[in-house]
């Protein structure tokens, strides 16, 4: 029985490590009890306790889905919370395949090397996987250590999460070996040195990265959080007032400061911006006024012969009176789209909730002459692969766009917050984050917040963030290391099944 309670140890720890408790530290070893748990059960009842373990992990990691669905979606809870169950069910059973995997062959695959390739290899698969929900992977944790994440911009943040996961099995390894009288000290030898390797190399990386920054271009940008309620934010009659609220502070920011980019959040105009007279009120009192440029998320109609499309868009004003125009790519399922939605039997409460947007399908930046903006609506900033083909693509400031409203007061604000300070360290791009209700933050290429706002709060912000203009390996290289790890999960479990069948 006392076995049985170490999945749920590492599923606690886990969740304390995570953005919201905070206690990063523990990441280091909590997986420890999993993984002994794993080596002390059977396939099948590690595969058991891992689903349930991993189902209780997920439900304390995203209960703020049912806030997002209940309390602003209209949804009654008896499909919210079932919606939420079901969710965190499917990322549990990732959860209970590592426990099965690890099981199964811990006879005969290595007790270091064997859990940390499997680990990434399931995240980089859960992060492809219908659609794609890569939400709060292990390395994820480390966001408020700049000092200890650099490698992100060789391997992405799987990188960091192999390290992790490696440190716990040397710990597990440690026990384990010990308990069967067997000197493993080559292995063990060989992760320490790799764990130091990668500390070593970030180390190093944060001062050289953070000794070029001074000699860099630099731009002057403000982000603007207008903190408006989400049952206010689309009432026809408010819109003037909701308008009012970005325009009075953004006067506030530039004259701090003298910004030359502006950015509002993920729909702060509430209206379609191409067909409503409001927006010429918007351009009149803002960039036609004054020599800057405004970044702002605004929904986008288009009309295709008989059809009309809707789009998630940011658009670039700019002095000249131009407007450059990013279509969000990656839509939040159930959310922006109904997928399958002729013959999934969707409730009609539900329908009648969601938004209908089409997909953006250019990820190019939107060029205001000093800067090359990536732009990244909301959820895209969790994809690394949406940031690293913007810098690919010659972008030089990153700008993530969001309203958070939709999470209420819960921890999905900093978890969402987290994932996104990773794309800076993956790309060595500075990043300007605009949330209607916060997390705002102004970051840089090293991961540092230079500063950032409280939750449920109006204000701004502003400062000068360097503009770097140099390709990480990650950058050229993408998903190079979680494929690799991918590649050698699969090597390794051949060659286990091919032995067991000789045998």
């Amino acid at each position: 029985m006392l076995t049985a309670l170490l999945p749920f140890i590492s599923v606690l720890l886990l969740y304390l490590a995570s953005p919201g408790p905070g206690l990063a530290f523990l990441a280091w070893f909590a997986l420890v009890p999993l993984l002994l748990f794993c080596h002390r059960s059977t396939p099948a009842q590690a595969a058991l306790w891992g689903l349930i373990s991993g189902t209780l992990y997920h439900l304390l990691l995203i209960y703020w889905v049912t806030i997002s669905m209940e309390t602003y979606g209209g949804l009654p809870p008896q499909l919210a919370w079932p919606a939420l169950f079901l969710l965190a069910l499917y990322m549990a059973l990732y959860f209970a395949l590592f426990c099965f995997l690890v099981s199964k062959t811990k006879k005969r695959l290595s007790l270091l090397w064997f859990p940390p390739l499997l680990w990434v290899s399931l995240d980089y698969g859960r992060g492809l996987l219908l659609t794609g929900f890569p939400w709060m992977d292990m390395g994820y944790s480390q966001y408020g250590f700049p000092l200890l994440i650099q490698g992100a911009d060789l391997t992405g943040h799987h990188g960091i999460t192999f390290i992790l996961v490696l440190a716990n099995a040397l710990l597990a390894h440690f026990f384990l070996t010990r308990e069967r009288g067997h000197q493993k000290k080559q292995q063990r030898l060989a992760a320490a040195a790799l764990i130091l390797l990668s500390l070593t190399y970030s180390g190093i990386r944060f001062y050289q990265v953070k000794a070029e920054l001074p000699s860099q271009p630099a731009l002057k940008v403000a982000v603007v959080q207008a903190n408006i309620e989400q049952t206010l934010k689309w009432q026809d009659d408010l819109k003037e007032t909701n308008l009012e609220r970005y325009l009075q502070l953004t006067r506030e920011a530039r004259k701090e400061n003298a910004a030359e980019l502006v950015i509002w959040p993920e729909t702060a105009l509430s209206f379609y911006p191409n067909i409503d007279p409001l927006m010429a009120r918007v351009k009149k009192e803002t960039v036609l006024s004054a020599p800057y440029h405004l970044l702002t998320g605004a929904p986008y109609v288009v009309r295709r012969q008989t059809e009309y499309a809707y789009y998630n868009s940011a658009l670039l004003l700019t002095p000249q009176g131009k407007t450059e125009i990013y279509f969000k790519q990656h839509l939040v399922p159930f959310g922006e789209y109904i997928p399958l939605r002729s013959i999934l039997p969707i409730p009609k409460p539900l329908v009648e909730s969601m938004g209908d947007f089409s997909a953006g399908t250019s990820g190019a930046p939107l060029d205001m002459g000093a800067a090359q903006i990536g732009v990244l609506i909301c959820i895209e900033a969790i994809y690394p692969d949406l940031a690293r083909r913007a810098t690919a693509q010659g972008a030089t400031l990153l700008a993530n766009i969001t309203n958070d409203a939709w999470f209420g007061r819960s921890s999905a604000p900093a978890q969402h917050l987290a994932m996104a300070i990773f794309r800076t360290i993956e790309n060595r791009r500075s990043m300007a984050r605009a949330a209607n209700t916060g997390i705002s933050a102004l970051i840089l290429p090293t991961g540092e917040i230079v500063d950032h706002t409280g939750l449920f709060e109006p204000g701004y912000l502003s400062a000068s963030l360097p503009l770097l203009s140099t390709t990480t390996f990650f950058t050229r290289i993408g998903f190079a290391f979680p494929l690799l790890c991918v590649t050698y999960t699969l090597f390794f479990l051949a060659l286990f099944f091919k032995k067991r069948r000789e045998k």
